[in-house]
């Protein structure tokens, strides 16, 4: 069997495309199967600017094929997005194409390699960007999506429905994105499978951060994702602070990823340009991780703070976290401030319930989400379609 993955970045960045990046390594390392991905040379959702060379680079078993990035994310892309969001219904394909042409990245370059792929299957991730959008319809007869979707208003664009439509099948994080998908497009009948996703955890991490950051004998709460309104950071940093107001506790909020918005809070430590084995560090190191976000399509972040040995918080209000958590009996959920203030200061004051938690999660994510589990179901999966 011979599968391609296309995603717009590769490495330790993004949530959809670090997975799918994880799970393309495993796959290939599989007697008989050939794998191979294509990505941009871009690292940074935000400006997709060309970071990494141009070229074939060999990561185990697997060809990751990069290509240079025509256009990324333009100035004219803030009003298309205003535009898009203000009423899906109402926008015409037109609008629709510019919309996610100038959210970029665009790759001549890679639309060319993929569509001379001789591979039997051609996964596609995530559903929101011009790799996926524009290149997949051109081998729409063996193109699988994995749409890494939540609930927005791009999910109701038309040129959504017809990219899922006309698809060989679709690859879900979730049942609650599963579900979400088939109520939201008639796409029940297509060939589909919920996989989920593995952890991928270094081999070595960087001790060394801690003290950078000066959290070597400070407690506190991470928080690990895009630092940015859509994922519920700002909310979690009036909540934080209204807490700190009332509350004794001495636990510092530490944001690890890029900010696209500004925060400025002594109680709040932003850790930009980490590393993974800094993550990692941070991730075991901390008494417990919050999810703010309510946009989620399975946040792998979850099963890396079980894998890391400490509990999560997540917003009620997602549907995914609140369900992972629920199953996995590793963490707690709040759905306002009153709820959210009981569950950090239980989450901050009681260590024997952190580590119950924390044991609960790991045995969840070993169990359900080991990747024997994962590359087999993903391989039935494969056998299936084509």
């Amino acid at each position: 069997m011979k599968v391609d993955f296309v995603i717009p970045r590769y490495g330790p960045v993004g949530g959809a495309e670090n997975a799918v990046g994880a799970l393309a390594r495993r796959v290939a390392e599989v007697s008989g199967w050939q794998v191979s991905l294509h990505a941009t040379c871009a690292t940074s959702s935000i400006s997709w600017a060309n970071e990494e060379p141009a070229g074939v680079q060999r990561y185990g078993s697997l060809a990751v094929n990069r290509y240079l990035v025509d256009s990324g994310r333009t100035d004219v892309w803030s009003s298309l997005d205003d535009r898009v969001q203000s009423g899906t219904a109402s926008v015409d394909p037109a609008i629709q194409d510019e919309f996610f042409f100038h959210q970029g990245p665009v790759s001549s370059d890679l639309a060319n390699a993929v569509e001379a792929s001789d591979a039997d299957l051609i996964f596609f991730a995530p559903y929101l960007f011009w790799p996926t959008m524009a290149v997949a319809p051109l081998v729409a007869d063996r193109a699988v999506i994995i749409p890494a979707a939540h609930d927005e208003p791009f999910l109701r664009l038309s040129r959504v429905r017809d990219l899922l439509e006309t698809s060989r099948g679709l690859v879900y994080g979730s049942r609650s994105e599963q579900r979400l998908l088939q109520r939201t497009h008639p796409i029940g009948h297509l060939p589909s499978t919920v996989l989920g996703w593995g952890i991928e955890s270094p081999s070595i991490t960087d001790p060394e951060i801690l003290e950078a950051l000066g959290l070597a004998n400070q407690p506190y709460a991470i928080c690990v994702g895009r630092i940015e309104h859509a994922k519920g950071a700002v909310g979690l940093v009036d909540f934080w602070r209204t807490l700190k107001s009332r509350s004794v506790i001495d636990h510092q909020l530490v944001l690890v990823g890029s900010p696209s918005i500004e925060i400025d809070d002594d109680d709040v430590l932003i850790a930009s340009d980490v590393s993974d084995e800094g993550k990692w560090s941070l991730l075991e190191n901390a008494d417990f991780l919050i999810n703010p976000s309510a946009l989620e399509s399975f946040s792998l972040v979850l099963f890396e703070a079980w894998t890391a040995g400490i509990p999560v918080l997540v917003n009620a209000h997602c549907e995914t976290t609140r369900t992972h958590v629920a199953e996995a009996q590793g963490g707690l959920w709040y759905s306002d401030y009153p709820e959210f203030e009981i569950a950090v200061e239980r989450l901050a004051s009681d260590a024997r319930t952190r580590d119950l938690m924390a044991k609960n999660g790991k045995l969840y994510t070993e169990a359900t989400y080991g990747w024997d589990t994962l590359v087999r179901r993903f391989m039935d999966f494969c056998e299936h379609v084509a």
